[in-house]
């Protein structure tokens, strides 16, 4: 007589046995996956600079975007543009008083977006209540949740359809939206280390800025050279804002000169 399965090996084996049943059924009779039917639903467009960054080519809905960096909030603004003026509203928590002209030159519809003066331990509440009502909800974290309410924060999005968008704690320190002095020309972060976010799947680092237009500090700066890691997608190079106050994507040549200022 053979033995009787442990109840480890046969919960291991139902599982196995659930995972193949599901993956016949999706192949014989077309019934999809929750991972295909994720696929399936249409991004949030974004500027197509920027959508090479998504996994997807835009704003994951019902996830949560996580941006970290120094000009993480110039990049997570540039990502709602396209949301507000196609007639979708965005909300800001925690943001302080962002500039609205640089803000305008990033493409966002202001008439559209939310600016909220929210105290920092409220943010939790306060998204949870405008995740039911706006298309993307950017957020300066106040805390770092716990993993309960993150995971509540988690399914009302996927019942809204809603994209949160977190910005990260190594952009903190940094001025809000403001060019850096001529003598600093350039910037550099480490990749954040920020706790994981259930329903997150997209993480973009700013890894480091160069503003350009200067010469031995005279002149105006004129555009921005990003240097962005995602998650998913790699590296890519942007020109957050170009001459024109827009982004555009940019392969800088090996062997550019940069002003590098002598330190005396």
């Amino acid at each position: 007589m053979s033995a009787a399965p442990s109840p480890v090996s046969a919960s291991a084996q139902a599982v196995e046995d659930a995972r193949a049943l599901s993956q016949r059924l999706s192949r014989s009779l077309g019934i999809p996956t929750a991972s295909s039917l994720v696929d399936r639903v249409q991004p949030r467009a974004v500027s197509p600079a920027l959508s090479r960054l998504f996994a997807r080519g835009g704003l994951p809905r019902g996830e949560v975007v996580q941006v970290s960096g120094r000009s993480g909030l110039s990049l997570a603004l540039a990502c709602c543009a396209l949301t507000t003026q196609d007639g979708g509203w965005c909300a800001g928590i925690g943001l302080g008083e962002p500039a609205a002209s640089a803000m305008r030159d990033l493409g966002v519809h202001l008439p559209r977006f939310v600016c909220l003066d929210t105290p920092a331990q409220d943010w939790m509440r306060v998204a949870s209540i405008l995740i039911e009502s706006f298309n993307v909800i950017l957020v300066d974290p106040g805390f770092d949740a716990a993993a309960g309410e993150r995971a509540r924060i988690a399914a009302k999005l996927r019942d809204s359809q809603a994209t949160l968008i977190l910005l990260g704690r190594t952009r903190s320190s940094a001025p809000r939206l403001s060019a850096p002095h001529a003598s600093a020309p350039h910037t550099s972060v480490r990749r954040s280390s920020a706790p994981s976010f259930p329903g997150s799947t997209e993480h973009l680092t700013v890894l480091s800025e160069a503003w350009e237009g200067t010469h031995a500090g005279t002149g105006r700066l004129r555009r921005r050279v990003l240097q962005v890691h995602s998650a998913r997608t790699g590296e890519h190079t942007l020109i957050l804002p170009d001459p024109q106050g827009s982004v555009a994507v940019q392969d800088v040549p090996a062997g550019t000169l940069r002003l590098v200022r002598r330190h005396e």
